[in-house]
């Protein structure tokens, strides 16, 4: 599932690397990902599926809101995308 989320980021103009071929947003955003079912002990997978529930928690007032300002945002911005990518997916 991660990698149809890389590939579902890159197709909406998200970049893999940047011009000096250092990673780029799709690499912070699945690292981040990757992060945040570590902390809530879950897979990719059940993270998606519960997504709805657990976006609220890191977003500006929520139970882990200074987890989601870590990267610069990318915890937090990882998960809106996911969000995106679970409501398309489910729909196509």
């Amino acid at each position: 599932m991660l990698k149809n989320y890389a590939n579902w980021l890159e197709s909406r103009g998200f970049k893999a690397v940047t011009q000096s071929q250092k990673p780029s947003t799709i690499y912070d955003y699945c690292r981040s990902l990757k992060r945040v079912c570590a902390w809530e002990g879950k897979t990719i997978e059940q993270l998606g599926d519960s997504i709805a529930e657990i976006l609220p928690m890191y977003c500006a007032t929520g139970v882990h809101s200074v987890r989601g300002r870590m990267v610069s945002r990318s915890v937090r911005s990882s998960l809106v995308q996911l969000k995106k990518f679970m409501s398309e997916s489910q729909v196509a």
